[in-house]
């Protein structure tokens, strides 16, 4: 009998489709718990946005409470509106044709459901407009057992009403997850999480937080630190600002990738020197010291070195497309096969060369004895100033290194002693460094064991 090949109908078919286990696990392995927090309160901070398109979010919360029985955030930042909630906010991925808010910090559709099935088994939205309120309530293991249909994958509303007339004081989003997973009853109930969790919070929204956001982790205010780069007659940071077109960058018409980039100094710091990245407000990097932003010989550029650690350097990226960006999925990176980053990478690197070189000659400065010291002096009499007050484009400039004094060749001597001990030879020899102690017992040396007092 001849073979009888299917090309068509359902016998054709193969199911290719995941598992709900299988979608879960992946979705949420990757992500630290702090990072899956943030998504959330990245949502919020898109409402405030959609509720206050001019910036200033005065009067705007968000508040997060967490310990070793449930996880909440509320906000009073505008809710989800009913259709958004049905056609996007829920689904797994972002639609293409999907309404999003300008400068979004959301998207890529995975945040708010990633975080749900990171942190428990059974969630809650209750979420209300200026004319429409909803709540779903969801079991995720009833959800995961509920795997025989093609409409399994779907949530449903378990309140929705619509055509209301609510004051804006009155609208938001609250958040909560229960029956949390054991490792993260866990993690929730140390203290150390919480500070690590506030500090990330704060560095992740300082921009938003400049906005007069409010953002508090179990009552507590969340801080964060300005971005500052010292300025004054003598040293000026580097501005450069551009605009991409996103044709350019992506091949269709869109929306352009505004671009704006300083370097400079600001205190000393090892662990806060470097790269600074934001994608729409949100941070993505912090301090980056490694060879894929700006440092080492691929980029003819010297390794990040203890001499740096006054350099700081701020990329911010923004565009009402945030497709357009170069920030990974969890928003914890930069991606590196990003058309935008590519183009940007470059003028970052000819922004931290001259920057460096003044860093490099400040270091042999200090190493002289000379009795100048004026890159030392520009810098400890420079005013820290925001970023955001730089309003003009400029080259950094500083003071030229002090003049290698005349005289004999010099070698630098270290070495390590009890410091209980240093500190008391530098409270006999009436000095205020340990470079003296150390100039002043050699001194003492060759006087009276070298023969230079005979």
């Amino acid at each position: 009998m001849p073979p009888n090949p299917v090309t068509t109908g359902p016998k054709a078919l193969i199911d290719a489709s995941p598992t709900k286990d299988f979608f879960i696990h992946m979705l949420t392995r990757d992500i630290p718990l702090t990072r899956s927090i943030l998504d959330l309160v990245d949502n919020s901070v898109d409402g405030a946005k959609r509720t206050r398109p001019d910036g200033n979010y005065d009067g705007l919360w968000v508040r997060i409470e967490l310990n070793a029985e449930q996880f909440r955030i509320a906000d009073n930042c505008g809710g989800i509106p009913v259709d958004v909630a049905r056609n996007y906010a829920f689904r797994f991925g972002r639609q293409e044709g999907a309404k999003d808010t300008p400068g979004s910090m959301g998207q890529f559709g995975v945040g708010m459901k990633r975080t749900f099935f990171r942190l428990g088994r059974h969630f809650i939205v209750h979420s209300t407009t200026r004319n429409s309120q909803f709540t779903v309530d969801q079991d995720v293991d009833h959800w995961l057992a509920d795997s025989d249909a093609p409409e399994n994958w779907h949530f449903k509303f378990k309140k929705l009403e619509t055509g209301l007339r609510i004051k804006e004081e009155d609208t938001g989003t609250i958040i909560a997850i229960e029956r949390l997973l054991p490792n993260v009853k866990d993690t929730f109930a140390l203290e150390n999480f919480k500070g690590r969790l506030a500090e990330e919070l704060g560095d992740a929204h300082a921009l938003t937080l400049n906005s007069k956001l409010a953002i508090t982790l179990n009552g507590l205010p969340i801080r964060h630190a300005p971005q500052q780069l010292f300025a004054s007659q003598t040293l000026k940071p580097a501005f450069l600002e551009k605009a991409y077109s996103s044709q350019t960058l992506a091949g269709h018409r869109g929306p352009p990738v505004r671009v704006r980039l300083y370097a400079g100094v600001a205190e000393r710091n090892i662990h806060d020197g470097g790269w600074y990245i934001f994608c729409n407000g949100r941070l993505i990097l912090r301090a980056d010291q490694t060879p894929a932003m700006a440092w080492g010989e691929r980029h003819q550029m010297r390794a990040y070195h203890p001499d740096f650690a006054f350099f700081r350097g701020y990329a911010y990226f923004d565009s009402d497309d945030g497709s357009l960006l170069p920030w990974t999925t969890t928003k914890t990176g930069v991606d590196a096969d990003s058309p935008i980053y590519k183009a940007v990478q470059r003028e970052m690197i000819e922004m931290t060369k001259p920057v460096l070189t003044s860093l490099s000659n400040l270091a042999r400065e200090r190493a002289t004895d000379g009795k100048e010291h004026p890159l030392e002096t520009a810098i400890t009499t420079a005013r820290p100033t925001l970023v955001q007050e730089v309003a003009h484009p400029s080259i950094f400039s500083a003071p030229p290194p002090a003049p290698i004094p005349k005289g004999p060749k010099m070698q630098r001597i270290q070495y390590d002693k009890p410091a209980p001990e240093v500190e008391r030879a530098k409270r006999m020899l009436k000095v205020r460094s340990f470079t003296a102690v150390g100039e002043r017992t050699f001194d003492y040396f060759m006087k009276y064991e070298g023969g230079e007092g005979e």
